[in-house]
């Protein structure tokens, strides 16, 4: 049984139906998480995300994927065969029951992992779904939009950073544009924040309309990976650079707008030190030169972030005489007693035993009938209400039959 139908939360009683791959997966996570009944919309062969390593050790077919364990956390899942009519009507009637749909679609040809091209063969589409089910909030992820001249683009996490304008701002000056933290799909992950948060206002709108006396009427949502990477890049991207019209090239680490300022080698891994102030320049100066006898360093000319910036290799050689004598958590702990903007950077086994989420209780025990026990990162925020609930992936299929059954 859902969240949802427990009575848990403050979305509760509201359903979403996820017709999406990693574009929508988190943003659907936390509607489900804050109470509101999450149904995956599945082909026969599950959902993508179901197949997307690293996969659980020892484990493999549908409920081994680490990515599902988690995102698909609190949801229902619904295997629908997109050849079988009667399964094309139930996701019609599935869509009338809703009171919001994400599908990660390609506008008009309706391409891609999605049941649009088969709804509309039963005479819908989006136009025509939202004009049915007027108290519907469609949210549409799509690489370039809805409209334009790309709208039939097709796209991926990398292609959509460098459509941005950010790639060309990311890697090392003699080396080739990266996507940030690639792997993981970062750019996926902040479309799905903005998916949640402009269908949560959409429905807030809605059921603030209706408590007016006024028409409820849902809104169509059209969200574009190119432009949530725009958003996301204001400082390196096209943003900035429409202030100033200065170039950002590629600069590797560190960020050649003075020193330090960037990641530095410790004994262990790295650090990354934000010495912008002068405050915080003085309390690094004075850290060198304890350790090292530095005198220079202490030269009243050095707080003028310029002249650090024109001296970047003399400074960036003297803090790293002090990073490397430490560990990154001996770093981050002094340099938080010193006031000095510094932490470690941290990897994911790091932050498995990070002292401060084992000391908040933040990891969380899973209990699964196919993957047994496992941990799970908690949640990204606390209330005193207890909001966030915590319930396992669903296996393939899982809530097949008790969701047809609702339907009838």
């Amino acid at each position: 049984m859902s969240p949802a139908q427990q009575g848990h939360g403050p979305w509760s009683g509201v359903r979403v139906l996820d017709l999406t791959g990693l574009s929508g997966a988190y943003g659907t996570r936390v509607w489900a998480a804050l109470g509101a009944d999450v149904i995956c919309v599945e082909p026969p062969g599950g959902s993508p995300i179901r197949n997307m390593p690293p996969l659980a050790p020892g484990h493999e077919g549908p409920e081994a994927s680490l990515w599902w364990a988690y995102y698909a956390a609190s949801k229902r899942s619904v295997v629908l065969d997109p050849t079988d009519l009667n399964d094309v009507d139930a996701l019609v009637q599935l869509i009338a029951s809703a009171d919001v749909v994400l599908d990660d679609a390609m506008p008009a040809a309706q391409e891609g992992y999605s049941w649009l091209a088969d709804v509309g063969e039963a005479g819908l589409g989006i136009s025509g779904i939202v004009e049915r089910y007027p108290h519907l909030t469609w949210v549409s992820i799509t690489p370039f939009g809805m409209t334009g001249p790309r709208r039939h683009w097709r796209s991926s996490n990398l292609v959509a950073w460098a459509s941005c304008g950010l790639a060309s701002t990311v890697g090392f000056p003699h080396g080739p544009p990266l996507a940030p933290a690639g792997e993981i799909g970062v750019l996926m992950h902040g479309a799905s924040l903005h998916a949640v948060i402009g269908s949560m206002m959409s429905v807030r709108a809605r059921n603030l309309a209706a408590a007016a006396g006024e028409p409820a009427l849902g809104q169509t949502i059209d969200l574009s990976l190119q432009e949530v990477g725009l958003w996301l890049s204001p400082e390196t991207g096209v943003p900035l650079y429409l202030d100033d019209q200065v170039p950002r090239p590629r600069a590797g680490n560190r960020r050649p707008v003075t020193s330090p300022m960037g990641m530095y080698p410790a004994s262990d891994g790295y650090v990354a030190i934000i010495a912008i102030q002068p405050a915080h320049w003085n309390a690094v100066a004075q850290w060198v030169h304890e350790l090292t006898g530095n005198e220079g360093i202490l030269d009243e000319i050095f707080i003028d972030i310029v002249v650090r910036r024109e001296a970047l290799e003399a400074v960036d050689a003297w803090v790293e005489e002090l990073t490397t004598r430490f560990t990154k958590q001996e770093l981050f702990v002094e340099g938080q007693r010193r006031r000095i903007p510094i932490t470690p950077v941290n990897t994911v086994g790091d932050l498995r035993h990070d002292p401060h989420l084992e000391a908040v209780e933040w990891w969380r025990p899973e209990e699964h009938p196919v993957l047994g026990t496992y941990t799970v990162p908690g949640s990204p925020f606390s209330t005193n209400g207890d909001w966030w609930a915590w319930q396992r992936a669903p296996m393939l299929g899982e809530h097949t039959d008790e969701v047809l059954i609702e339907l009838t």
